[in-house]
This record gives C-alpha cells, sequence and structure tokens, in this order.
C-alpha cells in the first residue's frame, strides 16, 4: 500500500519512524529492528529494491525531522553533537548516492515550506501554509524548486533512481504536514482556529479534531 501511495498508511509509516527519532534511537539501529520484526504487514518477504526505499524513506523522515529541529533551534541534544540530529541520522551501509539525493530533497521541500510560510505573513494569514502544502502533488513540487527540477531531468533516463526520488519527495512533503498537524493538536482548546502569522491576521477556521478540545 506504501508504494501506491495510500496517504492514511504512510502517515503511520512516518508517525512510527518520528517515534524512534524522539526517541533517540540511531537510525543504524532502527533499520535492523525493522528487519527482524516478525509482523510482515506486505504478507510476503519485501524484495531488495523494496527494503532499500524503505530504508530511504526512513532516512527522509530522520532528515526532515533533525532539519526543522535544528531551525527552529529546538533542543538539538537528540544529535549528542551540538548539530541537530546527524549521528542519529546517518547510516553507515547506506548508499552515498542516497545519503546525497536524500539531502538535496529534504532541503528543497524545506524551502518550499519556507516559501509558504512566508506567503502566509505577507497574506496576514489568508493564505494558511498548511492547508496549501497539503495540496502540493509531488509533480507540483518539482515545478516549484530549481533543484527538484534538475534531479527530475537528471534521472531521466534511470527508472529506478527517478522512482526513488519521487517517492523521496513524496515522503518529505508528508511529514511536513504531519510535523505541522501535529502542532495543531497541541495547541489545545484553540487548535481548530489560527491567527495570521503576524499576530494580526484573520482567524483561519481549522477543522475540529475530537478529543483535542
Amino acid at each position: 500500500q506504501l508504494s501506491q501511495g495510500y496517504v492514511d498508511v504512510l502517515k503511520l509509516f512516518i508517525v512510527a519512524v518520528q517515534a524512534g527519532y524522539e526517541r533517540r534511537l540511531p537510525l543504524k539501529e532502527l533499520i535492523p529492528l525493522v528487519e527482524v520484526c516478525p509482523v510482515n504487514s506486505a504478507g510476503r518477504e519485501l524484495m531488495k529494491e523494496e527494503k532499500s526505499l524503505r530504508d530511504e524513506w526512513m532516512l527522509v523522515v530522520y532528515s526532515v525531522l533533525d532539519s526543522l529541529m535544528t531551525r527552529n533551534d529546538v533542543d538539538s541534544s537528540l544529535g549528542g553533537n551540538g548539530k541537530g540530529g546527524d549521528e542519529l541520522m546517518l547510516v553507515e551501509d547506506m548508499e552515498t548516492t542516497s545519503k546525497k539525493r536524500v539531502r538535496k530533497v529534504v532541503q528543497s521541500v524545506l524551502k518550499i515550506q519556507n516559501q509558504l510560510q512566508t506567503q502566509e505573513i505577507q497574506t496576514g494569514g489568508k493564505q494558511d501554509a498548511i492547508a496549501t502544502l497539503s495540496t502540493i502533488t509531488v509533480e507540483k513540487a518539482v515545478e516549484m524548486n530549481a533543484d527538484l527540477k534538475g534531479m527530475n531531468e537528471e534521472y531521466v533516463d534511470s527508472p529506478m533512481d527517478k522512482a526513488f526520488f519521487m517517492n523521496d519527495v513524496r515522503v518529505a512533503l508528508l511529514t511536513c504536514r504531519v510535523v505541522e498537524e501535529e502542532k495543531l493538536c497541541l495547541e489545545g482548546s484553540q487548535g481548530n482556529k489560527k491567527s495570521g502569522s503576524d499576530g494580526n491576521g484573520d482567524v483561519i477556521p481549522r477543522p475540529n479534531i475530537p478529543g483535542t478540545s
């Protein structure tokens, strides 16, 4: 189901990986734990390429979370090095090409998120960043960012790399959404509304989430 783009299933995957990150579990330890898990949700043994894709998705989630923590100047002790979670994020046996691809994808997606947040401020909150982010498809993200567009063109003759790249963008976008939606849930009784980002904008309606008020 993950490979077919089921968003709800993918969200559950992201949240599960996020739990490992928040518990300071290094990715190089998390991946083997997933490997030996006796429950096989696919109903069969995964192929080598599928395992590689799953591992790369986990790297994408860790990379997004690590970058957000560093950018937001939150307690970066998760990584143990004062520079975010680099030690958590790195996987010794993962191909260098995968790391480079993931790093570039994550940086590009975060730039898109920054652009949306800037637009929200400029419009006094009327152009909601989270709502807009939820409408951005992988194809749209590629069109919005020059680096992603360049990578897309680079992989035109490599179907396997193209598939990994497109999936990385999808996971990065959804990870950003998961993090933002989680923040809204934690807003308590005011979680269904949000003022303009500059504090002076109109109140933007939020969907009511049962149990959060």
